[in-house]
């Protein structure tokens, strides 16, 4: 016989199913951690063995960064959590049961709902480059181009598609790339529904992005729903059509049918704005499963943030949940230093900001709050520091701090080039991730000498 003793008066864990192993189950699993304690016991339920950094995959084709993996198994027990690896099927809310699709069932006292959604094609005939497993198409295409067999190239966004900046870092990186292999006579287009470039972030950025374009030759139509590549035509929706041998598109999102959840527009999970799924009580939602129009790592973070602290609350931590005034900042990758682009959507065009100075510490493509400090600790070691943006960490020394992190760049690669002298690859690698952590990416010259240095170890 066995027996669990509960002391008088200490009310036993809430019981926390968190669904989904991506950036906004790690945030909102972070956040609960660091909240709640003990006062909750958490399954991280998610079908994958690794968290992968898959914002970073624009780069890999180029060989600019190596997304970052996180073992979900040690990173939930690190964190006092049970990762099960299942993917959640649908919920009884009024018994408190959720089931698996190998047919388990769990009960929770809390359920948060971060599945994510599945990328899908929407412009039929283009190359959709949906993450990691689309690296080897694009990979393809790059070298017909290099060998002179395709000689032009539309990135089209439609007007469904949730978070288009991805498809801008595509284009600027294949310009760069083939400019700097000699490559010329590509005609490249970036043809989207927009008014104006990433018109999210509001038209000072947006003039940014236009100017980078047009410095990379490529050429910008907005305004148009591109439709179908056919017969060496990307037909718009409206009727018209641009010549074109390629295109290149960024999926669509849709969320599969759930047993027991509501469903919006798109199948989308219809939230509140503290992430409470409308008509279910305790169960929760966060990132791009919800019906939360913009689809983008940062936000969903936010999102999980005020859904844990809502859960929290639950668990009687004395904490009073408040709606996210939420943030969107993004590091977009160029070929050479990234743009840092960043405004409230409480706001809009006041709060417009891009320039290469970084805007956010620490640095990185998802500026999550928990999250990513965590990353940023694995790297530099100890205590990550808090996430932040920069004016509110240093006031008036923003340009001083953005002048001494050029230095440390700069640091860091002679430090990295003379340890590789001395044959220590081991220790430049090292100071190349430094570099990265500090820049988001390496530029070309130095992604190159990481893969020789790397084949060089022993």
């Amino acid at each position: 016989m066995s027996f669990t003793l509960i002391k008088a008066g200490v009310p036993a864990p809430l019981e926390v199913v968190i669904a989904g192993g991506g950036v906004a189950g790690l945030e909102a699993l972070l956040a609960l951690h660091e909240l709640a304690g003990r006062r909750v016991t958490v399954q991280l339920l998610a079908p994958e063995r690794e968290f992968v950094y898959r914002p970073l995959a624009v780069a890999e084709p180029f060989g600019l960064a190596h997304p970052a993996r996180i073992d979900l198994a040690a990173f939930a027990e690190q964190h006092g959590a049970h990762h099960r690896r299942e993917s959640f099927a649908g919920v009884e809310p009024d018994r408190r049961i959720l089931h698996t699709d190998s047919g388990r069932m769990m009960r929770f006292d809390a359920l948060l709902l971060a599945i994510g959604a599945r990328p899908v094609e929407v412009v039929h005939g283009a190359l959709t480059f949906r993450g990691p497993e689309d690296v080897g198409a694009f990979d393809r295409l790059l070298e017909e181009l290099a060998r002179g067999q395709v000689s032009s190239v539309a990135f089209a966004s439609h007007e469904r598609v949730r978070w288009p900046l991805p498809l801008y870092e595509l284009a600027l990186l294949s310009a760069d790339h083939l400019a700097s292999l000699g490559v010329d006579g590509i005609d490249w287009k970036l043809v989207t529904h927009e008014r104006m470039p990433l018109e999210i972030f509001g038209e000072r950025a947006s003039r940014t992005v236009a100017e980078l374009l047009e410095e990379a030759g490529i050429e910008i139509v907005t305004g148009r729903g591109p439709h179908m590549l056919k017969d060496g035509r990307l037909a718009f929706e409206d009727g018209g059509y641009v010549d074109v041998e390629r295109v290149v598109a960024s999926p669509e999102l849709r969320v599969p049918y759930l047993n027991g959840i509501p469903r919006g527009a798109g199948g989308f999970i219809p939230t509140d704005d503290l992430g409470r799924v409308k008509g279910l009580e305790r169960v929760f939602a966060a990132g791009d499963a919800t019906s939360f129009p913009i689809k983008q790592g940062g936000l969903a973070a936010q999102q999980a943030d005020a859904a844990a602290t809502a859960i929290a609350a639950l668990a009687g931590v004395p904490v009073e949940p408040e709606p996210p005034d939420l943030l969107l900042r993004a590091a977009l990758l160029t070929g050479s230093a990234p743009q840092f682009l960043r405004v409230k959507l409480s706001e809009g065009e006041t709060t417009s900001t891009a320039g290469r100075s970084v805007l956010w510490w620490p640095p990185g493509k998802i500026a999550a709050p928990h999250l990513a400090p965590y990353l940023a600790g694995r790297t530099e070691g100890g205590q990550p520091p808090p996430l932040d943006d920069v004016e509110t960490l240093l006031g008036e020394g923003a340009e001083a701090a953005e002048a001494q992190r050029t230095a440390a760049l700069e640091l860091a690669y002679a430090a990295a080039d003379a340890d590789a002298g001395w044959a220590d690859y081991d220790s430049a690698l090292k100071w190349l991730e430094v570099a990265e952590k500090l820049n988001v990416t390496l530029p070309p010259t130095y992604a190159r000498k990481r893969d020789e240095w790397s084949r060089a170890l022993p």
